[in-house]
């Protein structure tokens, strides 16, 4: 179940890029995942592409997700987004969503999002994420979602406060928890640092790193998926380059090294993403 924000990240992780890291909802651990709070030109098109590797003999799975954003005014963005997934053996899933982002004041931004399947393998059937971001002082802002997810009448529902610090002018800060309630019997918790470092040109390199539990699908040889709570260490890095005044690249590759129940080794996954954000 981890991707990347993002996509995209999501997966999801630059807060002054919400366009890539907007993400899919329906990825309970995509902690960094941001809406268009942060303006954009009238329209933003961003696809993007991640392919996971695994060790202990996992099939490889691989996303694609699209997004386009438009700038109604300097209040409201909308949003739709079309998101593939593939996870062989089971099969693919493609899930349809729609978000807004309703910016009152200059420090005030309230958002909502939903993205649905049609019959999923392993995607959820239905998710939402709603939440807001205020701006305390200007060092430092602070953030309130709530996110849900159905999988086949198993209901994940999930909190997660935030604070992001100013550092410098280009150096800043965000501190994710995140509570969650899963299968109406177990509870999980997981932790987020993520740090972002503007250079000269347009360019940002973000690191992020989490630790905690969350809900991940166990496929097995058969085809056959379980969805269960496993803790996972997860290492992120994204880098984005202008290519042109309005068509940006990202690159990231994220590590995530999973644990069983128990304690033990579960798996090592490895994800490399690539998209595009391109204004007009």
């Amino acid at each position: 179940m981890k991707r990347l924000f993002l996509i995209l990240v999501s997966m999801v992780f630059i807060p002054a890029s919400p366009v890539l890291y907007a993400g899919p909802a329906d990825n309970p651990k995509s902690v960094t995942e941001l809406t268009p709070a942060q303006k954009l030109q009238q329209w933003t098109l961003a696809p993007s592409y991640s392919y996971s590797f695994f060790d202990g003999g996992r099939q490889s799975w691989q996303e694609q997700d699209t997004q386009l954003y438009y700038q109604l005014n300097r209040q409201w963005s909308l949003g739709l987004e079309i998101d593939y997934k593939d996870r062989p053996p089971v099969g693919s899933d493609v899930s349809y969503g729609t978000f807004a982002s309703y910016s009152p004041t200059n420090k005030l931004e309230v958002h909502a999002k939903f993205m649905g399947c049609f019959d999923p393998s392993v995607a959820a059937n239905e998710a939402y994420s709603t939440g807001g971001q205020y701006q305390l002082i200007p060092e430092l802002a602070l953030l309130l979602d709530s996110r849900g997810w159905n999988y086949h009448g198993q209901l994940i529902n999930q909190a997660q406060p935030a604070v992001l610090i100013g550092i410098a002018d280009d150096l800043s800060l965000k501190l994710t928890y995140a509570h969650g309630w899963a299968f109406s019997n177990s509870q999980y918790n997981f932790y987020c640092a993520q740090l972002d470092y503007e250079l000269p040109e347009g360019r940002r390199l973000t690191f992020a790193f989490d630790y905690g539990t969350d809900p991940d699908y166990e496929i097995g040889s058969t085809g056959f998926t379980t969805l269960s709570l496993t803790p996972a260490y997860t290492g992120t890095i994204f880098f984005r380059q202008p290519l042109y005044k309005d068509l940006n690249l990202y690159a990231g590759f994220q590590y995530d090294y999973r644990l069983n129940q128990s304690g033990q080794k579960l798996y090592q996954q490895y994800t490399p993403t690539l998209g595009l954000a391109w204004k007009f």
